[in-house]
């Protein structure tokens, strides 16, 4: 079966093929302007596999928490090509994935902290441990609660990644991760939320906090 990963929530644009089991992945350099290098992306991952768009089966996606814009990229094309392929389009929570493809790496200590900036000083975050799943779920918090309970990111034993590139904090070893496509072929069945062809335009991305955006209209009020 051939499978079609993206993800877009972070600062890398990552896109992934899985074809008879074997994987083909790329990655950008965590530039930031996916809506150029997605499509350029998938076209050249198909020509490396040998494999023709028409020929993919089903679409994976990054759901996030992650960019705004990156999810809002990533999902369009998505949708996009999931309707002209008439295939079914999956997302998988963008955190679990970068998580994945972090334990593949051997030296990846059993717990793994996912990590990325959700401004005003809050930071998206979720952590997982090896063979187990998830241990706490994507949410915001402070960025300083980061050192307290449950999160424990001082300690040893705990990998701290993130799909953002130039993500810190002080103190904190921060690994960048940039290959959560691959990770999203990795994650199993039931961390999945399935939509047919009928149902893609109800799809949304994880944003976590409630978009702040106004419509002209409100503006002009001043809502």
């Amino acid at each position: 079966m051939n499978i079609l990963a993206v993800d877009t929530s972070g600062s890398f644009c990552s896109v992934a093929l899985s074809v008879a089991g074997q994987v083909f992945s790329l990655s950008s350099a965590g530039t930031g302007d996916h809506f150029e290098q997605l499509p350029r992306m998938v076209q050249e991952l198909c020509e490396s596999s040998g494999v023709q768009p028409g020929s993919i089966q089903e679409v994976r996606i990054g759901l996030g928490p992650g960019s705004f814009t990156g999810l809002r990229i990533g999902m369009s094309f998505v949708k996009g090509l999931s309707w002209s392929l008439r295939v079914p389009l999956t997302g998988y929570s963008s955190f679990a994935a970068v998580a994945a493809a972090a334990f593949v790496h051997e030296e990846t200590p059993e717990r793994v902290v996912v990590v990325a900036d959700a401004r005003r000083d809050e930071g998206f975050v979720a952590q997982f441990s090896r063979g187990s799943g998830v241990d706490v779920a994507p949410c915001i918090i402070p960025i300083a609660e980061l050192r307290m309970a449950p999160w424990s990111i001082a300690e040893d034993g705990v990998a701290v990644v993130s799909p953002q590139r130039d993500f810190s904090i002080e103190g904190v070893s921060i690994r960048s991760e940039g290959e959560a496509a691959r990770g999203i072929l990795l994650l199993p069945a039931d961390a999945q939320s399935s939509f047919s062809i009928q149902e893609i335009s109800v799809m949304e991305p994880t944003y976590l906090r409630a978009v702040a955006a106004k419509t002209i209209e409100e503006r002009k009020i001043g809502a």
